[in-house]
């Protein structure tokens, strides 16, 4: 009885969270003008539109700029803070780590707000760098939590072994722990990107009218309607799908190594 329940749920579940997708991806790819379900005949007319735009396109290698930067600053502020968390001890520790944690609690307005006041008063909205440096605050926490799940089940024996060897703390980290730390890494920095990349919130506040795509999709909507945003938006999920996809993938394929190599050394 509770498995059928529990099966009847999961199946509820899922079809609530794709539901939206079924309806987009036919309308997408509709020949009309505008938006009609079900479509009269199928045409990749509105993708193409998207791609002969150029203020879409600026719009969209702008979200990509973006978000590389973001996935750059929250890889590295985030692993370096993910070390200390794990490895050191020191007064304050579960605060610092609440802090880090964060932004994913936080309800985005708010950090959105806090970012524009700090912006506004150094003078730094309409700033393509610290609209990137914004990103990064929600991308950070993805990178923390991944990579100091990572740390915690690395033997450090190894670490130790090559400290006895004569490689210095640096060195040690360099060449035994970041190379077991790469896998996750790749995958935190795959979920920091579709995190800055779908940011809509933030950018509204700090951006200063520069559009990203979420922006452009957003203000499309309160302009004009056509097929193009569903397209987008297709397109967006897709490319989200597939890249967390691919990071999951490899923290699992990294998470199965380390466990057959631990299995077999015992």
């Amino acid at each position: 009885m509770m498995r059928s329940f529990l099966a009847v749920y999961f199946v509820a579940l899922v079809l609530f969270l794709i539901l939206p997708l079924i309806f987009l991806v036919p309308i997408s790819l509709t020949e009309s003008q505008f938006l009609e379900f079900p479509p009269r005949s199928l045409s990749l007319r509105w993708y193409a539109a998207f791609f002969e735009d150029p203020t879409w396109v600026r719009a969209a290698l702008l979200s990509f700029r973006v978000g590389i930067g973001a996935t750059i600053i929250s890889l590295v502020a985030g692993t370096l803070a993910s070390v200390a968390l794990v490895r050191a001890s020191f007064p304050g520790k579960g605060l610092l780590t609440a802090i880090f944690i964060a932004p994913l609690i936080l309800p985005t307005v708010v950090l959105a707000l806090a970012l524009y006041i700090v912006f506004l008063r150094y003078r730094l909205v309409d700033n393509v760098w610290a609209l990137t440096v914004a990103h990064s605050v929600v991308a950070i926490p993805y990178v923390v939590l991944l990579v100091s799940a990572s740390l915690r089940r690395f033997d450090t024996t190894i670490e130790r072994a090559a400290r006895v060897l004569g490689a210095g703390p640096v060195k040690a980290f360099m060449l035994v722990t970041l190379p077991y730390l790469v896998p996750s890494m790749f995958a935190a920095g795959v979920l920091a990107f579709f995190a800055s990349f779908d940011e809509l919130i933030i950018t509204l506040f700090v951006s200063g009218g520069a559009q990203t795509l979420p922006v452009r999709i957003w203000n499309d909507l309160g302009l004009k309607l056509d097929p193009t945003v569903p397209a987008v938006a297709v397109m967006l999920t897709m490319l989200s799908i597939a890249g967390m996809g691919i990071g999951e993938l490899i923290r699992r394929r990294n998470e199965r190594r380390y466990q057959t190599t631990t299995f077999a050394e015992a």
